[in-house]
């Protein structure tokens, strides 16, 4: 809808000022935030990326690539969001909402797993981590380089639910073990996860896991300890 003067009827004229080509991008802009706000990602999205390709250099355009992250991650396109989210952290590192980037990227990895998978599959144990590992390092990033953002209380609590549902996950693995009679390998998995998630409550069952399996391969003296430890 919006023809430079190239692209208008009418024979050469003359190009378009700053000034109307900022008025187009705002108008563009307006129509984006506009499906936007009506959560009509799917069309918000078209608009932005339209508003990308005709107006890169404008204000207007890094306001759209970081909106068009939001309704990407609204759209439930995680990979699309995450991908767009790393690209414009590169090309604006020093952007004033460059920590909201970083925190819509981590809670676009943390939410990956909701939804469907809370029917089909309630034990969150028994399911994949790997997205809840990659929500865990954006938002260590996240409070790495931006201790006191706005996000970071919110980012805490969300690394706390992944550790703690990584830990349940170990759990699981060192339970199979146990049941396969696998003792070395259990009370390896259980040592991890001991050092690795302190304070998940994953590690008080872990712990009996390790004094069961030093006690069956015969390491009584760390059985012992561990059940001192308990």
């Amino acid at each position: 809808p919006f023809k430079t003067a190239a692209e208008s009827p009418g024979g050469p004229q003359s190009p378009l000022s700053d000034r109307e080509l900022r008025q187009q991008a705002a108008q563009l802009y307006r129509r984006a935030r506009e499906a936007l706000d009506n959560t009509d990602y799917t069309v918000a999205i078209q608009r932005y990326d339209a508003l990308i390709a005709r107006y890169p250099f404008s204000d207007y355009s890094t306001q759209a690539e970081m909106e068009k992250i939001y309704a990407q991650y609204k759209a439930f396109q995680a990979d699309e969001a995450v991908a767009a989210a790393d690209r414009f952290l590169r090309a604006h590192p020093r952007n004033v909402y460059a920590d909201y980037v970083m925190y819509l990227k981590g809670v676009t990895d943390f939410e990956r797993d909701n939804g469907l998978l809370d029917e089909v599959m309630p034990s969150t144990a028994k399911r994949d981590i790997g997205n809840q590992r990659r929500a865990f390092e954006d938002f260590a990033a996240l409070l790495q380089r931006y201790p006191k953002s706005r996000y970071a209380g919110d980012a805490r609590r969300r690394m706390l639910y992944s550790r703690n549902r990584i830990a349940d996950h170990e759990l699981s693995v060192a339970q199979f073990y146990v049941t396969r009679g696998a003792y070395v390998a259990a009370a390896k998995r259980a040592s991890d996860i001991i050092a690795e998630y302190p304070g998940a409550p994953a590690t008080a069952d872990a712990l009996k896991i390790l004094q069961r399996s030093y006690a069956r391969i015969g390491l009584q003296e760390e059985a012992k300890d561990t059940a001192t430890v308990i």
